[in-house]
């Protein structure tokens, strides 16, 4: 069990002057160098899908799916990625302005990365998510990450193993040892502060694989005031 470095960014909302290039063709286009992928845990109210993304001062359609990654987007030599929407100028009504919604920093140092997006509640800033960067290459096949963004404790029983994780806190574990792969019982719960007891939040059975990266967010559902998950499955580079 390890701790994973993590990265988090909560900016204020924004108007950018910056006059962005459209990329119509961004799909098509191979993405080399360092690269960014993006998942969301639930999706704000009102917010288009697929979203403008601007790398730069480039701008890419993203379809985002809380289940699976995006495409991958090229990381700018700033390391900053937004999730934006067009505005109008009304100073210059050619150059078109564009409200910040989502910002996140890769560090240097961080070649692939996993960029969460998580709502905040609503301001007059206009922000509507969190953002979370993981390292993806710190993440090996057979690797299972728990992050959890709750404010209860998380407890994880996989197998034999048996761990907790704290409120804002990263946990992985590798269960595979010299496995291919893997099938075994898994139980996720938290702590109830209220009954001083555990309390179940699902149990199944998981396959891993060592082709495989697996990560589950716990988040906090305040549609139906509880405890929520996402499980996303990440390939290895071949």
């Amino acid at each position: 069990m390890k701790k994973l470095f993590l990265c988090s960014c909560l900016t204020f909302c924004a108007i950018s002057p910056l006059f962005a290039q459209e990329d119509a063709s961004d799909k098509e286009r191979q993405v080399k160098g360092r690269m960014a992928w993006f998942v969301y845990t639930n999706m704000p109210e009102g917010l288009e899908n697929p979203v403008s993304v601007m790398s730069g001062q480039i701008i890419s359609q993203l379809l985002l799916s809380k289940l699976s990654p995006s495409d991958p987007v090229k990381i700018p030599a700033d390391g900053i990625l937004r999730i934006v929407r067009k505005v109008e100028n009304p100073k210059d009504p050619g150059k078109p302005e564009y409200l910040t919604l989502a910002q996140a920093i890769v560090p240097e140092a961080v070649s692939s990365a996993m960029i969460i997006l998580m709502p905040v509640a609503k301001s007059s800033s206009g922000l509507l998510f969190q953002t979370k960067v993981q390292d993806l290459d710190a993440l090996k096949g057979g690797d299972c990450m728990f992050l959890n963004m709750t404010n209860l404790k998380i407890g994880i029983e996989l197998g034999k193993a048996k761990l907790e994780v704290n409120p804002g806190q990263v946990t992985t574990h590798n269960p595979l040892g010299s496995s291919e792969s893997i099938s075994l019982p898994i139980r996720l719960s938290y702590f109830h502060p209220k009954r001083n007891e555990w309390a179940m939040i699902t149990a199944s059975t998981v396959a891993l694989y060592s082709t495989r990266r697996e990560l589950c967010i716990f988040n906090w559902d305040a549609r139906f005031n509880r405890v929520d998950y996402e499980s996303i499955t990440f390939p290895v580079a071949p």
